[in-house]
């Protein structure tokens, strides 16, 4: 009972350092905000938002396949850009609702992998999805087909002297110090892009 007691002094000790005033208010910080149902948490990791996405999944995932398309990919799919640098573990827990989601539709028993599903049903992988809608993004962006704040964040590839890479049509990648920093869209989307094939 005192080990509680404790925690909850010490809890409302740091809340009580995030308190902000502003004029006349007081503003208490929260630990998590939602923003475009998107859920950001205090630590900038995508912990919660993952188990928000795997909760409304598993809600539906008793249904047939055209419902499985209409709402749970969907849902995998929504901002999922901003998933880019997470975790392994939340890449492979949204992994396995969408592995379920595969499964379900092909009516197959839960010891079956789902790899042959996947492709059977033409579905990337979580990964993948992620990196496909950053590269989205981020082709709009060079065609001036994206919002203005995107499109000013990639910037043509320019070398100081005349090398064959000039014309291969890559972005400058910005230097970071930071995991954080990498995960940055001027820097993921460039380093994504320059990853590409030439031919593609």
């Amino acid at each position: 009972m005192e080990d509680c007691l404790d925690e909850v002094k010490s809890a409302d000790a740091i809340v009580d350092k995030s308190v902000i005033r502003v004029g006349v208010a007081t503003i208490t910080a929260s630990l998590c905000v939602q923003c475009l149902g998107v859920c950001i948490d205090r630590h900038l990791d995508t912990k919660k938002q993952v188990s928000q996405t795997i909760s409304a999944c598993s809600f539906y995932l008793p249904t047939k396949e055209r419902v499985v398309n209409a709402i749970i990919t969907s849902r995998l799919d929504y901002c999922n850009a901003l998933l880019y640098g997470t975790s392994a573990v939340n890449i492979a827990r949204l992994q396995r609702i969408h592995n379920a989601a595969a499964r379900l539709i092909r009516r197959s028993p839960r010891s079956d992998s789902a790899t042959p599903l996947l492709r059977e049903l033409h579905w990337l992988p979580i990964v993948c999805r992620v990196d496909f809608k950053l590269l989205v993004f981020t082709y709009k962006a060079m065609n001036n087909d994206a919002p203005v704040y995107l499109c000013e964040l990639v910037c043509p590839y320019q070398p100081t002297r005349t090398l064959r890479s000039a014309n291969n049509n890559m972005l400058q990648v910005k230097r970071t110090r930071t995991k954080a920093g990498d995960c940055a869209f001027a820097v993921a989307a460039a380093s994504q892009w320059n990853n590409l094939p030439t031919v593609i």
